[in-house]
């Protein structure tokens, strides 16, 4: 299926519900949606991080330490989140920590995003349509990467916020 073609919920402020949208129209009009959010480590405690493909419309090429998607109408937070560790990374059957849901209003991603943690239990594989590149890095390394690298705004939002650390 085509991705904009994808049903997802369209929601308020307060992450109530206001109407069901094809994916391409919420993001050509920036409207808020829900969304998962998984930092991975692995046994080490480094943190995966990885660029997002070329393909990708809303922004390709960029870092993300986080294993993401919008959660798709008929599903919740908790299903989404599975459901992306398997296919965009390979992790199946893993536990997922739930960490806590904040809202991040910025455009062009305006979202409700339900923040997991997980550890990395078998090999890392990752969906070619998704993912270009991964590493695991330390906490230090990732900080210097950010500083060095474009990352997706909402996932640095996020990565604080679970830091909690001033935005920068």
């Amino acid at each position: 299926m085509n991705p904009d073609e994808e049903l997802v919920y369209e929601v308020d402020e307060n992450d109530r519900i206001l109407r069901i949208v094809r994916r391409g129209e919420l993001t050509d009009h920036n409207l808020r949606h829900r969304s998962i959010a998984i930092l991975f480590r692995d046994n080490a405690g480094r943190i995966l991080v990885h660029r997002r493909a070329e393909v990708k419309r809303v922004f390709p090429k960029h870092y993300d330490m986080f294993v993401a998607g919008m959660v798709p109408a008929g599903e919740t937070y908790d299903q989404t989140a599975r459901r992306e560790a398997a296919e965009e990374v390979g992790q199946r059957n893993v536990v997922l920590r739930p960490l806590g849901k904040w809202r991040y209003d910025d455009e062009p991603v305006p979202q409700w995003a339900s923040v997991y943690t997980a550890t990395v239990t078998g090999p890392v594989v990752p969906q070619p349509e998704e993912v270009e590149w991964f590493a695991f890095l330390t906490e230090d390394e990732l900080e210097q990467s950010i500083a060095e690298n474009e990352f997706c705004p909402d996932s640095v939002y996020l990565y604080r916020r679970l830091r909690r650390e001033p935005e920068k």
